[in-house]
């Protein structure tokens, strides 16, 4: 498939509009959970932080 199609037929499937694609039958269950099941797992590349360093940073930041 060609580079565009690939990137229509993934935004059928983002989570902002799924829901409406469901309803109005573009999609159908079975194929979202494929593609689900076919997403990449990216948690090595996750960065974790703490919403108390956040806060702290946000504190200091106003301060100055």
């Amino acid at each position: 498939m060609t580079l565009l199609h690939d990137a229509v037929e993934a935004k059928k499937f983002d989570v902002r509009v799924v829901e409406r694609q469901l309803d109005r039958g573009v999609v159908q269950q079975k194929d979202r959970e494929k593609f689900l099941k076919e997403l990449p797992d990216d948690a090595a590349n996750a960065e974790y932080v703490s919403i108390e360093a956040i806060a702290s940073e946000g504190e200091s930041n106003s301060s100055a």
